[in-house]
């Protein structure tokens, strides 16, 4: 654990240094971070920790980026030494590399970069390379992406490269077209505050990976269509995408010649103190990725396929977790919220606010039509939650869920699905403007899988810079295992660093509807973050 503080330590005051130094010859605008997440594994067989011959692993990424008038440039470094277990399916070990560098020119109506870059089309249902660090994926394309409003009502995008694949880059190039029409501009309508506004719009993408094998007709090329629409008036807002992809055979759909479909609609309404939303979602064959070899659908994705349910922050919520069925699924998600206004029956003197929530999704009838829906439950999620605001001191929580999870097709580890209902109960008091407790207490019960829960999480802040946690989730029906976990966290302007020590639970570790899993480990752990500018 030395060497860990003491690492974090020299790259933090080196990284201030370098921005102070760095920031007397830069007349243009210079700003940058650096993020480190080191892990020590100890041996555990109560819990069938990983105990790799390495037994530290640590992720860094430093990103420097320079902006000068219309020009600006940057890079990222990231150094796996090696990766964390789990980080990437497949092993990155003892490699450090510039990976991601850029240069872009952007002046009125019009940008270009070359390098590599993020980009979306739409919902990114036919296209999106973005970077999640938490877990594991960076899709960046290198090549340019081109930006150009050609008219005051029209959007253009242009994209050409190749996808990066973990530290290295695919053997295919994408290409694509995306284009956006405001209706209301296109016919010269006045926006005023209730006027209905519409947009159009549509993408192309494909993607050319060379084929040598025997097959007659395979496809090198798989091209990629989408359209949209997006309509608001007043308080109501409706947009919706539908997608064809073209045959795309690989190991992952065990090299089915099937066309991809897709459609997704959103809808929003929200008045005064109350707010609902309904998002619709059927896909088949919707796995899009840079290279067809390869058996991790996380690798070198082209497009962007979430889980659309709620993404909670209870512990026990987070056992059973949905991961989207690119292969086929039809379902919805929808939210309700309401706030009771101080002063009310039901508000009291600070208020209260209702959420409700519920999701589900199945299969469809017929993989060739997404507008089937099959007698196969896959997954739903039924929620509620009440926050209530006591005094000016004391704040609570309280919420209740019911899970539906088939294990037989999320897992692929049982034929039995699993029932589950949540209760979690949350406290927030303020003993000052700058000190607070915080208190979680969740159970989960079921009679599959392995039986109910407990869980118990407190987090205490200070005026000063540290804060402090610890957390217990606990299996007492059938493995009687406690996931322990204790840390401290210091913060100081624009950097962070925590320490924590205890045992992660094997399985599903998800952010923003994406998953990754992770594997059993006990042990350190420690988190640097920091940022800077001239």
């Amino acid at each position: 654990m030395k060497f860990i503080v003491a690492t974090s330590a020299f790259v933090l005051v080196s990284m201030n240094t370098f921005s102070q130094s760095i920031g007397q010859y830069l007349k243009g605008h210079f700003n940058g971070s650096y993020e480190n997440y080191t892990q020590q594994y100890m041996k555990d067989d109560e819990i069938g920790a990983v105990l790799p011959q390495d037994r530290f692993g640590s992720n860094g990424f430093l990103k420097l980026d320079y902006n000068y008038g219309k020009f600006s440039a940057g890079m990222q470094m990231e150094s796996y030494l090696p990766a964390i277990l789990g980080y990437f399916p497949l092993p990155v070990n003892n490699q450090t590399k510039i990976i991601n560098k850029y240069f872009k020119y952007t002046d009125n109506r019009f940008s270009v970069q070359v390098g590599d870059f993020y980009e979306q089309f739409g919902n990114g249902l036919i296209f999106r390379s973005y970077e999640n660090r938490q877990i594991g994926i960076n899709n960046a394309l290198e090549g340019f992406n081109v930006n150009v409003e050609p008219t005051k009502f029209m959007k253009l995008k242009v994209i050409y490269g190749r996808t990066r694949k973990l530290m290295e880059y695919s053997n295919s190039m994408t290409r694509g077209l995306d284009a956006d029409i405001n209706v209301n501009q296109l016919f010269g309508i006045k926006v005023k505050d209730n006027t209905p506004e519409l947009s159009i719009g549509g993408s192309y993408v494909g993607r050319y990976q060379e084929y040598t094998g025997a097959v007659d007709n395979f496809p090198a090329t798989v091209n990629a269509y989408a359209g949209r629409f997006d309509f608001s008036a007043g308080d109501f807002n409706l947009n919706g995408e539908y997608v064809q992809k073209g045959a795309d055979p690989m190991l992952l759909n065990n090299q089915s010649f099937e066309k991809g479909k897709a459609l997704q609609i959103n809808s929003t309404f929200t008045k005064n103190n109350f707010g609902a939303t309904v998002t619709l979602r059927a896909l088949t064959n919707m796995l899009f990725k840079a290279e067809r070899e390869g058996e991790f659908a996380s690798v070198a994705p082209l497009n962007f396929v979430p889980a659309l349910t709620k993404q909670h922050d209870y512990l026990t919520s987070n056992i059973y977790v949905y991961g989207a069925q690119v292969k086929g699924e039809t379902g919805l998600q929808s939210d309700v919220y309401y706030t009771f206004k101080s002063g009310s029956a039901l508000g009291g003197k600070y208020g209260t606010k209702i959420a409700a929530n519920f999701s589900i999704y199945q299969s469809l009838a017929d993989s060739f039509d997404i507008f089937t829906i099959g007698k196969k439950k896959y997954f739903s999620d039924a929620n509620i939650e009440i926050k209530k605001k006591w005094s000016k001191k004391l704040e609570t929580t309280l919420a209740f869920q019911n899970i539906f999870y088939n294990a037989a097709v999320l897992q692929s580890a049982a034929n039995q699905s699993v029932i589950a209902h949540v209760v979690a109960v949350g406290a927030l008091y303020k003993f000052a403007p700058k000190k607070s407790v915080r208190v979680k207490l969740e159970h989960l019960a079921t009679k599959q899988d392995n039986g109910n829960w407990a869980s118990a999480l407190t987090e205490f802040s200070f005026s000063s810079p540290i804060a402090f946690y610890a957390s217990d989730l606990y299996n007492y029906d059938v493995t009687k295992v406690h996931y322990y976990n204790l840390g401290a966290s210091y913060t100081k302007n624009a950097t962070r660093f925590s320490l924590g020590f205890g045992r992660q639970r094997a399985g599903l570790f998800c952010v923003g509807g994406v998953c990754r899993f992770v594997p059993a480990s006990y042990g350190f752990t420690a988190t640097l973050t920091t940022s800077f500018a001239n």
